[in-house]
């Protein structure tokens, strides 16, 4: 028993000294500076190099909508100026009608020739459809055609005993003109229906 409890008391007097800087001082793995690559890995590379990528994309994009506002404004200038001339140019031709009207008016008032203003009032016409004309608008002939609905509006319907006038406009009493290919007036016309068609 005494021998037991002697090696008892070896055994707790032994200590054991870890000598290691770390286990001496527990706050020094704290402290310790992180180890920083000295080179950077092929991941933080290619990281910043997309974000590069990326900032000069930004930058290009912001460019290419000023660069595209500022094309817009040009354009919409541009188009501006040009339908400016265009109206100009149209309404000067017509001011040549408005001075023959008024020219007819005062010739109509010392003279008793009817005859004369009719002719000056033909005329005038025939001028505002010249410059109708250099402006695109057409007339819509369709007298004696077949009735469009897309170009005409048939205000009535006229019993003709020629069966070849049957469903074809038969009169005109307002004028259709087109701008181009666009209708920009229909006309207003009576449609024929032969008598023998009942």
């Amino acid at each position: 028993m005494k021998k037991e409890q002697g090696q008892r008391d070896r055994q707790s007097s032994f200590q054991v000294s870890d000598r290691r800087f770390w286990v001496e001082n527990e706050k020094s793995i704290d402290e310790a500076p992180e180890l920083q690559a000295k080179y950077p890995s092929v991941v933080e590379e290619l990281k910043a190099r997309t974000e590069a990528a990326e900032d000069k994309l930004k930058q290009r994009l912001e460019e290419l909508e000023k660069e595209n506002a500022s094309f817009k404004d040009r354009i919409n200038r541009n188009l501006d100026r040009r339908i400016e001339q265009e109206k100009t140019k149209f309404l000067k031709g017509l001011l040549e009608v408005v001075d023959n009207l008024e020219r007819a008016i005062r010739a109509a008032e010392n003279t008793s020739n009817l005859e004369g203003l009719l002719e000056g009032v033909r005329l005038n016409l025939e001028l505002l459809l010249r410059r109708f004309q250099e402006s695109g608008v057409s007339r819509i002939d369709n007298l004696y055609e077949p009735f469009d609905p897309n170009e005409a509006e048939a205000l009535g319907v006229l019993e003709v005993s020629d069966p070849e006038l049957d469903q074809k406009v038969v009169e005109v009493i307002q004028q259709g003109y087109r701008l181009g290919d666009r209708v920009i007036r229909p006309a207003v016309v009576n449609v024929g229906r032969w008598q023998g068609s009942n």
